[in-house]
């Protein structure tokens, strides 16, 4: 691993470029950890990936984005948090599978990034900024269907109040930025 890498540094280097490609690879395609591990392993000759522990911690000191791990059933079904927190097994009739393994640790581990700190890093990004005010800057032209925004539906509802339980509220739909 580099020096800059490994500094704590908020620089991103081209390993950290592509440690998120293969990480990214390995989200968006499903890639079991094992497969990803494999794949890692593999092509350590010609590129130098690091382990999914690794990049997710460089990713949150780069992000300032703390993540939280959740023990989960190894098929998904439950996280094991509040009232399934105790459980040993899934409790999924067609499922069953143990919450440890035999040594004590949890099959398997969700990694959730927390919202707010995601929306903070957003919202600090002039050019996210930039993108996000194009629907309340776009302007229809009559008679003309170029983008979803001059749509008949999507015109109608910037002429209708919100309602909430009934209620209707003092705004349009759409009406601010």
């Amino acid at each position: 691993m580099s020096a800059d890498c490994t500094a704590g540094n908020g620089v991103l280097t081209e390993k950290d470029r592509d440690n998120i490609r293969a990480f990214k690879l390995r989200m968006l395609s499903k890639m079991p950890r094992v497969a990803f591990n494999h794949m890692r392993n593999t092509f350590s000759h010609k590129m130098d990936i690091s382990s999914e522990w690794v990049i997710l911690h460089r990713i949150a000191l780069l992000t300032r984005i703390e993540p939280h791990w959740f023990h989960c059933c190894p098929n998904s079904c439950i996280a094991y948090t509040s009232q399934y927190s105790n459980l040993s097994h899934c409790p999924y009739p067609d499922c069953r599978e143990a919450h440890y393994t035999p040594a004590g640790t949890p099959r398997r581990l969700f990694c959730y990034l927390p919202l707010i700190p995601r929306l903070q890093g957003l919202f600090s990004n002039p050019k996210t900024v930039e993108e996000l005010l194009y629907r309340h800057r776009y302007q229809s032209r009559h008679n003309e269907v170029s983008d979803v925004f001059d749509s008949i539906h999507y015109q109608n509802l910037r002429k209708t109040k919100v309602t909430v339980d009934g209620r209707e509220l003092a705004h349009c739909y759409f009406s601010g930025k």
